[in-house]
């Protein structure tokens, strides 16, 4: 369910946010949001991520409808496994439908397929980009965040369960007798 209502949250910002851009600026207009950090201007692409490979549109939607597919089934499997995986999972999932709505219904004056991009920052020269970008960035980074520090935890606690092993070890303590980690001997030490 959580999965869900995050998928949902980041699909609504991101068209919230592109529907405001739309309905009270024109392309190629900019006003500055936080000064020297980012600027808010309006443009529109037809490829993919940053403006990549226009005149692209199909192939991005197969591909893209792929991935949304197989995001929807990793977390229906693997929701559970960890609370980081399923918040970045679904903030690329909802970065990804919130792209493909663009792709499919957003057109520009000569009836070209585009997605709106608006988050401009201006401290380095970058591409514009929009919500749905930065969620699945910041979706990708918790990822990997998630693989390099927690997934072998993850992995190391489940084939602990899997092999009746609860994960503890017996050591010797002071007084000889063998004790189990986690066991609250001497007052809690």
């Amino acid at each position: 369910m959580l999965t869900f209502f995050v998928t949902l949250g980041v699909v609504l910002i991101d068209q919230l946010t592109k529907f405001l851009v739309r309905l009270f600026m024109h392309v190629g207009d900019s006003f500055t949001l936080i000064p020297g950090v980012v600027n808010i201007t309006y443009v529109q692409n037809d490829g993919a991520a940053f403006g990549m490979l226009g005149n692209a549109r199909w192939v991005f939607i197969i591909v893209s409808a792929a991935a949304i597919a197989g995001m929807i089934w990793f977390l229906r499997k693997y929701s559970d496994r960890h609370l980081l995986l399923t918040l970045a999972v679904s903030f690329v999932l909802g970065g990804g439908i919130g792209n493909m709505i663009d792709r499919l219904f957003v057109t520009d004056e000569a009836g070209r397929h585009v997605v709106t991009d608006f988050i401009e920052p201006a401290f380095v020269k970058f591409a514009v980009f929009n919500g749905a970008d930065s969620f699945i960035t910041v979706g990708a980074v918790m990822l990997g965040v998630y693989l390099i520090f927690i997934e072998p935890k993850v992995e190391k606690r489940l084939k602990a369960q899997k092999t009746g092993n609860t994960g503890t070890e017996e050591y010797q303590n002071e007084d000889g007798a063998g004790t189990q980690d986690g066991d609250n001997d001497d007052n809690g030490i």
